[in-house]
């Protein structure tokens, strides 16, 4: 798995707290930008779709489906305050696919796919810290 933290107040949620899916897991507005940015680039995805810990959007090409997450950091209990938030964007390959595809390591597309996340946020003037796992 690869990933970017960096922190901004560019993708806080639009909507009030009490609308939000999991009160202080935010990123859908993250998700949102990055599958239309991305887009742009010629890597489509799908929508953003919701899980306990943040949004995913996923590509899929034949047998390359690659999970792309989003999600703050340790948000303020009692919601946001217009600060910036800390984020998070991962790159992975399900594991699932990767045992049925007998995969050994992560495949080329997952970093070509995490460059041009990486290309997307530094375009916006973000500052990124990049790990891999």
């Amino acid at each position: 798995m690869r990933t970017v933290e960096f922190s901004s107040a560019k993708f806080l949620p639009f909507l009030p707290e009490e609308c939000q899916a999991n009160p202080g897991v935010y990123g859908f507005e993250l998700a949102l930008w990055l599958s239309q940015t991305l887009a742009k680039a010629g890597i489509v995805t799908s929508y953003p779709l919701g899980e306990d810990w943040g949004w995913l959007i996923e590509y899929i090409d034949g047998e390359s489906e690659i999970t792309i997450g989003c999600s703050s950091v340790a948000a303020e209990s009692e919601g946001y305050t217009g600060a910036p938030i800390l984020w998070r964007v991962f790159v992975t390959q399900p594991r699932s696919l990767l045992k049925r595809l007998k995969a050994q390591a992560p495949s080329e597309t997952v970093a070509r796919i995490f460059t041009a996340v990486q290309r997307a946020l530094a375009a916006e003037g973000l500052s990124v810290h990049a790990t891999e796992a």
